[in-house]
């Protein structure tokens, strides 16, 4: 290479030496017999311009050579995809459900704000579908307090008054049963609609009479999706006791 590196320089800078110095510059695989057709000067010296041109040519057809016989002899390595592992899902627990004795009164407060709001639809119709009814109640006593609405519409009887919870006590708590006693002041009272200009008369013989009073009641509650629910027909007792 560095006989081709060296003429390279020689006819860039268009400057010849003598005949002994050029005959070095020849590559020595190159014998006079090789030489015969290069230009011969007027001294009868063959000059090696031809030969030089003839490695300059052909050195990049050899370089080309050598990187074609290296491509088709290196295998080709396709790429590999690393395996992407899935994100493990998170697990979310469930909630625990309050089974303390504030939860119950709270539902037990909830039952009766129910019972008061479907007495008041009492004097329209449809009191039986009050939502809050559903909300806080579950069969049997859910569907007891439906029936009892429904006779009451359908024999043109309305409820005026509230309940009012005023000393609830948890009396027993099992976490998934519980019940609740109380003297709940009761100024409820029934009567029938008024029809064609008529006045609204009360209802004769109904249970605890016309007049305020404390009723002694127990309501039953149950767990029922992490909720509390009135579950059972309360036990009452009209106007026994003094809040």
């Amino acid at each position: 290479m560095w006989v081709i590196r060296a003429n390279r320089l020689r006819l860039w800078e268009g400057v010849w030496q003598t005949a002994p110095h050029r005959s070095l510059l020849v590559p020595v695989a190159m014998q006079p017999s090789e030489r015969e057709g290069s230009p011969v000067d007027g001294e009868g010296t063959r000059q090696p311009w031809r030969s030089c041109r003839r490695l300059r040519t052909a050195w990049p057809l050899i370089a080309m050579a050598g990187v074609i016989a290296a491509c088709g002899t290196s295998a080709r390595t396709l790429p590999t995809s690393r395996p992407t592992s899935s994100p493990t899902p998170s697990v979310t627990a469930s909630p625990t459900p309050d089974v303390s004795d504030a939860a119950v009164i709270a539902a037990y407060d909830a039952y009766w704000s129910a019972v008061n709001q479907a007495d008041a639809a009492s004097s329209g119709t449809g009191a039986w579908n009050t939502p809050a009814l559903s909300v806080t109640m579950v069969n049997p006593l859910l569907q007891q307090w439906q029936n009892e609405l429904m006779q009451e519409e359908a024999q043109g009887i309305m409820v005026t008054g509230t309940f009012t919870a005023e000393h609830p006590v948890v009396a027993s708590n099992t976490g998934t049963t519980a019940t609740v006693s109380d003297c709940v002041w009761d100024t409820t009272v029934e009567y029938y609609k008024a029809s064609n200009g008529s006045t609204s008369e009360v209802v004769p013989n109904q249970p605890g009479g016309t007049q305020p009073g404390g009723d002694s009641v127990q309501v039953a509650f149950t767990l029922v999706s992490e909720k509390w629910l009135a579950s059972s027909d309360p036990t009452v007792e009209y106007k026994t006791c003094t809040p």
